[in-house]
């Protein structure tokens, strides 16, 4: 009641779940993806990051055993949260935004937001989304194995890895989603764990 943006104010599209209409879909080369079916205004609100919420051991615990029990399986499901300590585990308990691929050039980036004291992540675009179009956003990887994790995103800016660097994604610790992987120790903390204008607040 006391936001300057009144009825446009980001978090509460989020707490009223305001998305857009999204489908599960193969994108070439990348297996399944994300398209936006109306298409999106830039600065919109396209879906939440949602999973399970745990702490940093049972991350730690949970990568250290997918790692040890896949070890030609990279996929990561982990996003930092935007509080210290606490991730977000979208690889059971999950809705469509897991599908969502990497670009080094996306047309959206990650927005953590303050709900009714809870802390969330929204994805919202960056440009006009066409409808059809798959959504993207930079992974942002926190990871010392950038060579593992291969980008064929195609852009022309295109780093070659998922590996954090200057993308259009969000460049703040909150809210990356990061497929993290230390090597020997696996030590797998993360942003991504690897297979977001208008009125949102700064994720900083």
């Amino acid at each position: 009641a006391n936001c300057n943006l009144g009825p446009d104010c980001g978090n509460r599209a989020m707490g009223r779940r305001r998305f857009a209409k999204c489908r599960v879909q193969r994108e070439h080369g990348k297996g399944w993806g994300l398209i936006s079916i109306d298409g999106v205004k830039s600065g919109d609100l396209v879906i939440e990051y949602a999973g399970e919420v745990i702490d940093e051991s049972t991350k730690e615990s949970r990568l250290a055993a997918w790692t040890r029990d896949h070890p030609s399986d990279p996929n990561f499901y982990v996003m930092a949260l935007g509080q210290a300590g606490w991730y977000i585990d979208a690889r059971h308990v999950a809705n469509q935004a897991r599908f969502i691929n990497h670009s080094c050039d996306p047309n959206c980036r990650l927005v953590p937001l303050n709900v009714a004291g809870h802390m969330r992540v929204a994805i919202v675009a960056v440009r006009d989304v066409r409808p059809g179009e798959f959504l993207s956003y930079d992974y942002q990887f926190d990871t010392r194995q950038g060579d593992r994790f291969t980008c064929r995103c195609g852009s022309s800016n295109c780093r070659g890895t998922m590996k954090g660097g200057g993308g259009v994604g969000d460049d703040s610790e909150a809210g990356k989603k990061t497929k993290k992987q230390h090597s020997p120790r696996r030590n797998t903390a993360c942003r991504k764990s690897g297979n977001s204008s208008g009125p949102w607040p700064s994720p900083k």
